[in-house]
């Protein structure tokens, strides 16, 4: 069994107190001894961290890594973070469970969030996709989520309506043999198509069903814009009647029009936890967010799919209704000077696309008008063309931070051009924010980022630097670590991570 001791570390242990000068051993994949000082100890490897941060391993709440531990399970923009668990299944949109029936239309509506991969995905239940994880030997650890509108797909396809006691029941059903399977939760994407489709009693149902287990729920809202607070408190209603733990996905005010309303939001989660509920969120430091092009246009054109929606756009009326509503949200986001174009899959003559201006394009393309650029393009593409949206506020972004109840995602989706939150959020994180802006100390910053987000999901193993708990460890330079990547060049190495330990195997060595 190999045994690495960490020798001289400033150790930040993950309960929010101060830290302090130590030694820590690593026996196999767990901590073997945390001590001032470890003397006659056997090991194999001495690592002198010299006054180095040593913390738990940060937590991702927040990711859309689903199919990339098969592209390259090395997972080096996850780990190089200093990341050892990513968190799956986000947004109403899990790759599993999914049936015979539904598994190209799944992968389709997937590609926006979690790309495209070279073979029809080959499992179909919960535990059949966390196993064939294990099966590459991935670099971090995962954790998943069941998607609440894979789910409803499994049972009803992409239909919007609601559904009948039977179906709700098969969908519940679904849901408990995922948590049985080790699931932690479920996820509801009320911007995407089709979760955004259930009605307060479905989403009341199916959150009882994950409070039965003690799960928690991850909710991406219906309008994180003119309808922050009412979209908010649709989920607080949630919570309530059913009993479940909620997470709020990125909190922010999301466009120009709505900045500062947020603030509401963040007033509103310490009252309800002084009442007593178990309410919290999560957020990317960034002032951009990234997702599908598909969420400019109104959710209710994609009822019935992606064909569905094509042959709404050949009916005259039918298109104009679409172009209304497509440029209402496009200006609630604040119009295409705002929307980057990230990644524009399988059209080999539109690469030149991506990294450009939502308004640029629409220019070279002919058109005038933004959002009629917007449905030509969703056309050829069959949806999949995935943004960046430059529409939140850094004062939004610094408050929201500072909420006791915050902790640190990712929301990494990756593409041609892809945001850089994929390579450097942490780097980021406890770099500008922490060390620069002094927004909360580092030994809060670390709980944030790794205690906290275990006690959300339940990781009773980590999160801690505690004798037995895994070896899950980030040594990171507090002096240096800094985010140096861009919108306009995201995969350049960031600085500051030094080392990672993923159940004691190092799995990233740093510069």
């Amino acid at each position: 069994m190999a045994r690495t001791l960490i020798r001289g570390a400033k150790i930040c242990d993950g309960t929010g107190t101060r830290p302090f000068i130590g030694d820590v051993l690593i026996s196999g994949e767990k901590i073997e001894k945390v001590a001032p000082f470890i003397r006659n100890a056997a090991y194999d490897r001495l690592v002198e961290a010299d006054g180095l941060v040593l913390s738990p391993g940060f937590i991702n709440t927040h990711s859309h890594m689903e199919l990339q531990m098969f592209r390259d399970p090395t997972m080096q923009m996850v780990v190089g973070q200093g990341i050892t668990t990513e968190t799956l299944g986000q947004d109403g949109s899990s790759v599993a469970p999914i049936d015979d029936a539904h598994v190209e239309e799944l992968a389709e509506n997937m590609s926006p969030l979690a790309g495209l991969i070279d073979k029809p995905y080959w499992w179909r239940g919960f535990a059949d996709y966390m196993q064939k994880i294990e099966d590459v030997h991935p670099a971090c650890r995962f954790v998943g989520m069941i998607g609440h509108g894979t789910v409803r797909m499994s049972v009803i396809g992409s239909e919007n309506r609601p559904l009948t006691p039977e179906e709700l029941k098969k969908v519940c059903d679904i849901i408990e043999r995922c948590m049985e399977e080790g699931a932690r939760g479920v996820t509801f994407g009320m911007i995407y198509p089709p979760s955004s489709y259930a009605d307060l009693e479905e989403l009341v149902a199916v959150s009882k069903a994950v409070a039965k287990h003690d799960g928690l729920i991850m909710v991406h809202t219906r309008n994180e814009m003119t309808k922050l607070e009412e979209s908010f408190e649709e989920f607080v209603t949630v919570m309530k009647r059913s009993g479940v733990r909620l997470q709020i996905s990125h909190l922010k005010s999301l466009g120009p029009h709505t900045w500062g309303t947020v603030l509401k939001l963040v007033d509103r989660i310490a009252e309800l936890q002084k009442e007593g509920w178990d309410i919290t969120f999560d957020q990317y430091p960034w002032t951009a967010g990234g997702t599908g092009m598909k969420v400019i246009v109104p959710q209710w054109a994609y009822a019935g799919g992606e064909d569905a929606f094509h042959e709404r756009l050949h009916d005259p009326e039918t298109y104009q209704k679409i172009l209304e509503g497509t440029r209402k949200i496009l200006y609630d986001r604040g119009d295409g000077e705002r929307v980057q174009i990230s990644t524009v899959p399988g059209v080999e003559e539109w690469q030149w696309m991506a990294g450009l201006y939502l308004n640029e394009v629409a220019k070279r393309l002919g058109f005038d008008d933004e959002a009629a650029a917007v449905l030509y393009i969703l056309e050829k593409t069959r949806s999949s063309v995935i943004c960046i949206y430059h529409a939140i506020s850094e004062n939004d972004v610094r408050a929201v931070m500072r909420s006791p109840y915050h902790c640190v995602c990712t929301d990494g989706i990756l593409g041609a051009v892809p945001h850089p939150r994929c390579f450097s959020t942490y780097h980021r994180f406890l770099g500008r924010y922490v060390r620069e802006l002094g927004i909360m100390p580092l030994e809060t910053a670390i709980q944030h980022i790794t205690s906290e987000p275990a006690r959300r999901l339940r990781l009773y193993d980590r999160g801690l630097i505690r004798e037995g708990m895994s070896a899950d460890l980030t040594l990171f330079d507090f002096d240096t670590i800094y985010d140096l990547n861009s919108y306009e060049d995201p995969r350049k190495p960031s600085v500051g991570i030094k080392k990672v330990w993923v159940k004691g195997t190092l799995q990233f060595e740093g510069e």
